[in-house]
């Protein structure tokens, strides 16, 4: 049943602003050395109380609106943002790259990404795609996006040309060895052909990562990928969802930032 709600996002808006650079940053545990990178057009509210983020967490992404953008370099602008301000957070606390633990979710896995490559910092990739244009023209998620930018006259070299580089498949060797990737055979989101290609780049440059493949669409995926994300860090499977207890309020403070505003 849960794989329907895959069909049901499939058919909700999309956002007509894809070109703001703001994103949220919410402030977890300043003890933890975990950070998230929520699934695009996803409040970390929604997030927590379906389950995708069950660890404790130094810090929580909502991504910018432009990361799937009808301008590819806006895309790449947002990126940047994201990564800059995560890297900046962690210099700033003196937390080591092999202490990380980066979780990108969905689209929030381009992001994860490719700072654990920066870094060198474990990641955990949940429904991940190989690269950022393909999937701009080919996921169904994405279908309105790319009707505004064909709009603008855009095509799929003007993506593949601005996001040269920052690629999961171009940004894998320096991920630490004891990663993560979950992928979901059904996931309607994630085309077949971008979930081999990303599977082949792993095990030519990051054989020794974890490939956990679930029999589960997209909402499933991002669901059951907290079992594996616990047991990264070591941690058993969660008591009944009946049991558990959400953080304290005071925990969790909000940040709205855009790239180069300097904190």
């Amino acid at each position: 049943m849960l794989d329907l709600l895959d069909f049901i996002l499939l058919r909700r808006g999309v956002p007509a602003d894809d070109r703001t650079l703001t994103f949220r940053r919410i402030d977890g545990n300043p003890q933890s050395s975990v950070i998230y990178f929520l699934p695009w057009n996803t409040p970390f509210g929604v997030a927590r109380q379906a389950g995708f983020t069950p660890l404790d967490f130094l810090a929580a992404y909502e991504m910018p609106r432009a990361l799937v953008s009808s301008d590819p370099e806006m895309s790449v602008k947002a990126i940047r943002g994201l990564v800059e301000d995560a890297q900046a957070l962690l210099e700033s606390k003196g937390i080591a790259p092999h202490a990380v633990l980066l979780v990108g979710l969905s689209v929030g896995s381009f992001a994860a990404t490719y700072l654990a490559n920066r870094i060198g910092a474990r990641l955990c990739a949940v429904a991940p795609s190989d690269r950022a244009d393909m999937m701009m023209w080919q996921s169904p998620a994405a279908r309105i996006v790319k009707r505004r930018a064909i709009e603008k006259g855009l095509k799929l070299a003007h993506y593949s040309r601005a996001m040269t580089g920052f690629h999961p498949i171009h940004n894998l060797a320096g991920v630490a060895p004891n990663s993560m990737f979950v992928i979901g055979r059904k996931d309607p989101f994630v085309p077949p052909q971008r979930r081999g290609a990303l599977q082949r780049a792993i095990e030519l440059h990051l054989p020794s990562a974890k490939i956990v493949k679930l029999d589960a669409g997209h909402f499933r995926t991002l669901l059951l990928s907290a079992r594996h994300q616990r047991a990264l860090l070591g941690l058993p499977p969660a008591p009944s969802r009946w049991q558990v207890r959400m953080p304290e309020l005071s925990l969790l403070k909000p940040r709205l930032a855009t790239p180069g505003d300097g904190s």
